[in-house]
């Protein structure tokens, strides 16, 4: 059992691992997707392991959220980057639900400004999210830290 306030440190081998469950889930599902959107920058490496294991385009979104303290503020998201626009549907991906705000806001914005069905996936979701991932790996206490190895 965690402790309150107790970090989870992640090596790039665990990391990785997490990543290769996550695919596991998707391709259970046996659901087409036109693209993987990432929401940078926590998303990036998972979203990149799925790009090339499933062979989806990848695309990416900006979203900042966190202040250097790392403390949850105002919302920020830049323009979607991508080679073809998205369609059908896509799959959003970030490293981490915590307050899930993040996902919510560009879930919304994509289906808004594309027509397209979001499902979502991550690696960790927090125990206090507003929302749950489609696909995810493990589900954490509010108050633990994740420290991944990019971090």
């Amino acid at each position: 059992m965690l402790e309150e306030n107790q970090k989870l440190i992640f090596t790039w081998d665990e990391f990785w691992q997490y990543c290769q469950k996550v695919t596991e889930k998707i391709i259970q599902e046996n659901q087409e997707y036109s693209q993987i959107i990432s929401i940078l920058r926590g998303g990036f490496y998972l979203g990149d392991y799925l790009s090339r294991r499933l062979n989806i385009p990848l695309s990416a979104i900006v979203a900042k959220s966190y202040s250097e303290q790392n403390q949850q503020g105002n919302l920020l998201l830049g323009q979607l980057s991508c080679i073809e626009p998205p369609t059908n549907r896509v799959l959003l991906v970030d490293d981490l639900l915590d307050t899930g705000v993040t996902m919510i806001a560009v879930k919304k914005a994509l289906e808004n400004q594309w027509q397209v069905k979001v499902d979502t996936a991550v690696i960790w979701q927090k125990s206090h999210s507003q929302c749950q991932a489609d696909y995810f790996c493990e589900i954490t206490p509010a108050s633990v830290w994740i420290v991944q190895p990019f971090d």
